[in-house]
């Protein structure tokens, strides 16, 4: 599984279709601070894959939403 390149962008765009705000949207997610969820929304801090896990659940989508399909070659 790769997350796409744009997935901090989506996530902003999900947050705003569900008319959340970051404060509410870090609070789905478990984080301490609003500054965090800001940092991962701009991309001042990586996206990683246990944030897409935790921000899919709070915004009611599929990992997919983040994430590209990996397959492997065998």
């Amino acid at each position: 599984m790769n997350i796409k390149p744009n997935a901090n962008e989506l996530l902003k765009q999900r947050r705003k279709q569900l008319g959340l705000t970051e404060a509410e949207t870090a609070r789905r997610m478990g984080l301490k601070t609003t500054q965090h969820y800001w940092n991962l929304e701009n991309q001042k801090n990586r996206l990683t894959l246990e944030h897409v896990f935790v921000a899919s659940k709070a915004l009611n989508v599929k990992i997919s939403f983040f994430c590209d399909e990996f397959k492997e070659l065998i």
